[in-house]
């Protein structure tokens, strides 16, 4: 574990290595992706439900959007000519850790909390863009382009999930949430219908 939180530290510095010194037994970077999703269901107060469907929604999610952006991003960089010899997995949990120190942002009023959480999210990508740039040989441009056509896929993962989730009664979303998102349903339904 120790080389894992010294990785850490590396990329947090920019030194980034070849990908094959991202590979690591599966349970390192496992238990890392899993402490986000436990972190991430622990800042979600405002999403209601039993807190144990709160924490197996927020793991999951966490799990599924790693894997498929891992996925998707192997197949964006070898579609610009990289060779990839290993996954990775590794590479890409460790570039999101800087998302487990958004807790204790929670400390801070909430425009300062907000104000760092997106420093963090912007920290997370442009080290996540730039590991993934060096690893690949692929240009930093490319990579971005690529984790911007990701977005809408780990958009639509996100609202199935939710909705399974809430069907299931893991989790249940904040009334305001709910009647947003039923006005923009049917305002969109009201300008296709005209």
């Amino acid at each position: 574990m120790q080389r894992l939180f010294d990785d850490v530290i590396d990329l947090l510095r920019g030194r980034v290595q070849p990908l094959a010194h991202y590979q690591y037994p599966f349970w390192q970077p496992a238990l890392l992706l899993t402490v986000m999703g436990v972190f991430a269901s622990a800042r979600a107060v405002e999403i209601g439900g039993t807190a144990e469907g709160r924490l197996l929604f927020f793991v999951l999610f966490t799990w599924m959007q790693i894997l498929l952006f891992v996925r998707f991003m192997g197949w964006w960089v070898r579609l610009a000519g990289a060779r990839l010899e290993a996954s990775l997995f590794g590479l890409v949990v460790l570039a999101n850790s800087p998302q487990l120190l958004e807790p204790l942002a929670s400390w801070l009023p909430d425009d300062a909390a907000q104000g760092v959480t997106l420093v963090l999210s912007v920290l997370s990508v442009i080290i996540l863009v730039r590991a993934l740039s060096v690893v690949s040989g692929v240009s930093k441009l490319r990579v971005f382009l690529g984790a911007l056509c990701y977005t809408p896929l780990a958009i639509l993962l996100l609202t199935g999930l939710t909705g399974i989730a809430g069907q299931v009664g893991w989790i249940e979303l904040p009334r305001e949430l709910l009647e947003s998102a039923r006005q923009g349903t049917s305002a969109a339904g009201a300008s296709s219908a005209r």
